[in-house]
């Protein structure tokens, strides 16, 4: 049902703002009760939003959402970080998203979707782990590791989306040459870094003498980034990959415009977000769910399995402590934000293939299980490890 946009706007703030505090007084995640206030006005009231609204709001959050996170990548950063978390990191990123692909790819044999679903698995979501950390006081060496790999996971999870997306797309289309299965994805990963390295040292240097303001800083910093997924748009690279690109490279060459533009920009973040997550509840399928219990079931043994395989091997790799080993795993179950959002971006980019409805309403159904008893997997980590100190 139409209903004018402006109305409709109002709606989806005011429900996202008053289950947002009811979710957070029962300890759920702010993001289930943005979704499900699009469940409401969606499949519930069945009122629609037209399509470019909807490619508007997924654009400029997640051009927000990606140029933050390049924002925590300065140098300082990820030398303080070291080489054990690196290792960590990539042998839990590689190993999740492998055996997401195995196990989905073993019950469905549908190469796409399991492929597409590895992509989106890895990513860890830092809110709901930090919370939990805060609420213990939790302190030592384990929870030092958790906050850099749940910093990190995201990252790595846009890294792996490029490429998982690429391929996706190539698979369905059907027909690349041996050639193009090279060229198009390198473009679209070594196109993105150039493209939001450039952008980023303009903003650094033509920012460096300048005395701006706070407004004016919030401005530079919402044009770039806005900017810079428009010309990946345009140019056929990497939107997400972009704009961290430029984020990373923003807080390296000016750590002022860097730090303050970060400060400025999660100002505006809730509205945003209660925008962009009930677009994605409005989205949901409900027809869909007898056909898919069984995906998300698997898709939910195969992610823990292969987060809490990867971070034990990656301790064992990196010589790290034997609690790490043994219970970092427990701790990174957490799923929602960046993977959410991947999820919808894939859904546009894979509209015309029939997938879109499917992936929204796997991720938006796994992410409601994993907020329920992810943080259960932190409470369980860093007591046994004898962190928790509240």
């Amino acid at each position: 049902m139409d209903v004018n946009i402006y109305v409709l706007v109002a709606l989806i703030l005011l429900l996202g703002f008053i289950f947002g505090r009811l979710f957070r007084r029962a300890g759920l995640s702010s993001v289930l009760a943005y979704i499900f206030a699009g469940i409401i006005i969606g499949p519930g009231l069945n009122f629609t939003t037209p399509k470019q609204f909807d490619a508007v709001v997924t654009a400029i959050t997640l051009a927000f959402v990606a140029y933050t996170i390049g924002l925590n990548f300065s140098f300082g950063f990820l030398k303080k970080m070291g080489e054990k978390v690196l290792i960590i990191l990539i042998a839990e990123v590689l190993i999740t998203s492998t055996v997401v692909w195995i196990f989905i790819y073993l019950l469905t044999k549908d190469l796409p979707l399991s492929l597409i679903l590895a992509s989106l698995a890895p990513a860890t979501a830092p809110a709901g782990t930090i919370a939990v950390l805060r609420e213990f006081r939790s302190k030592g060496t384990l929870t030092d590791v958790c906050v850099a790999i749940v910093g990190l996971d995201d990252a790595a999870a846009i890294i792996i989306y490029s490429v998982g997306i690429v391929s996706v797309k190539m698979i369905l289309e059907g027909g690349a040459s041996i050639a193009s299965s090279f060229v198009y994805p390198a473009w679209e990963i070594f196109g993105a870094i150039a493209l939001g390295g450039l952008i980023g040292l303009a903003l650094s240097y033509s920012t460096k003498k300048a005395h701006l303001s706070s407004d004016h800083i919030f401005v530079v910093s919402i044009i770039a980034a806005i900017l810079s997924w428009g010309l990946a748009e345009m140019i056929n690279v990497s939107t997400i990959l972009t704009c961290m690109i430029l984020g990373a490279t923003v807080i390296n060459l000016n750590v002022h415009i860097g730090n303050r533009s970060n400060e400025l920009i999660d100002n505006i973040m809730t509205p945003i977000f209660i925008l962009f997550f009930a677009v994605i509840g409005m989205k949901i399928d409900f027809s869909q769910f007898v056909a898919i219990w069984a995906i998300v079931i698997i898709y939910c043994i195969g992610r823990s399995a292969g987060k809490v395989m990867g971070s034990s091997i990656g301790g064992i790799l990196s010589k790290s402590e034997p609690k790490i080993t043994k219970y970092l795993g427990l701790a990174l179950f957490n799923q929602a934000g960046v993977a959410v959002g991947l999820s919808l971006l894939a859904a546009q980019e894979l509209s015309g293939y029939g997938l879109g409805g499917l992936i929204i309403t796997l991720m938006a159904t796994t992410t409601a299980l994993f907020q329920l008893f992810a943080p259960l997997g932190v409470q369980y980590a860093i007591k046994k490890t004898g962190e928790a100190t509240a």
